[in-house]
C-alpha cells in the first residue's frame, strides 16, 4: 500500500551558487552524511549533479512523508546510497522513524528516483507500507 508520494524539482543554478560561495562545505556538511560526503569525494563525481540531487530526493522524501525538511526529519536523518548496481537506496536514522511515529507491526519501504539535467535535477519518491501480519 501507498503510504505518500513525493516530488522535487530544482533548478541546479541555486545550489551551484552555493558551491562556488564560501557556504560550500557547511552547506555539504548540513545536507550530506559522512557517507555521502565520502561517496562524493572519492567518486569524483559531478559535485553540482550529485549535491543538486540529493537535495531534491530528501526534499521529494519528506515530502513522501507528509512533512518535509524540518524537525520531524531533517536531511541528515537521510542516507541515499547506491546499491552494487547504483539504485539509490534510502535510509531513515531510527530518531526519524520515531519523531514520525511509524513503529509497530508495518514495515515502510522508500523507493527514490533522482534525475539529473544541466540546469535541473529532480526527485521521485514513494513511501510503501507492508503490513507484516498480513497473509
Amino acid at each position: 500500500m501507498i503510504y505518500g508520494i513525493g516530488n522535487d524539482v530544482l533548478e541546479t543554478e541555486r545550489i551551484r551558487r552555493i558551491l562556488e560561495s564560501d557556504r560550500r562545505i557547511s552547506f555539504i556538511n548540513r545536507l550530506l552524511t559522512k557517507k555521502e560526503q565520502d561517496l562524493l569525494f572519492t567518486r569524483n563525481k559531478n559535485e553540482l549533479a550529485y549535491v543538486s540531487g540529493r537535495f531534491a530526493a530528501k526534499e521529494a522524501i519528506t515530502k513522501a512523508f507528509g512533512c518535509g525538511i524540518g524537525q520531524t526529519i531533517g536531511f541528515q536523518d537521510l542516507e541515499i546510497l547506491p546499491d552494487e548496481k547504483g539504485k539509490p537506496v534510502v535510509s531513515l536514522t531510527a530518531d526519524a522513524w520515531q519523531r514520525l511515529d511509524l513503529t509497530g507491526e508495518q514495515e515502510y519501504l522508500i523507493h527514490l528516483s533522482i534525475s539529473h539535467q544541466p540546469a535541473v535535477a529532480a526527485a521521485f519518491a514513494i513511501v510503501e507500507r507492508i503490513d507484516k501480519t498480513a497473509h
